[in-house]
């Protein structure tokens, strides 16, 4: 089963996160709920780039918002979060880019201030 600490733990030895991260949601809108839940559960091991920990926070935090689950503790811990003054913004978005992420941007995205798109979670 691919889960949010898999992601964390293959991104620490070299692995592309965004890949990572699209196969977990492949998996994750394909699985049964208990399977869901397990997912989501174990918290991520610490990474090399400050916004992939708050990334993975809110992502399990959103999924598990719109899957109707409790969100897992860990979620909630200080270190899933970027200070207020270092903001994270998606491919790096200069002017009016930022300003569509500040507006398009998942509340449980921008409570860890990072700002990306609506659909950061969707899957084709």
């Amino acid at each position: 089963m691919n889960t949010i600490y898999d992601i964390s733990a293959r991104t620490n030895v070299g692995a592309d996160f965004y890949l990572l991260l699209g196969d977990f949601l492949d998996s994750f809108y394909r699985s049964s709920d208990n399977e869901k839940t397990e997912m989501i559960a174990a918290a991520p091991c610490d990474m090399s780039k400050p916004e992939h920990l708050p990334f993975l926070a809110s992502v399990a935090h959103k999924l598990a918002d719109d899957c109707g689950m409790k969100p897992p503790d860990w979620v909630f811990d200080n270190r899933c979060y970027l200070p207020g003054d270092k903001p994270h913004f998606a491919c790096n978005a200069k002017g009016n880019l930022r300003l569509w992420f500040m507006y398009k941007s998942p509340p449980k995205f921008k409570h860890r201030n990072l700002f990306v798109d609506e659909n950061v979670l969707s899957r084709v």
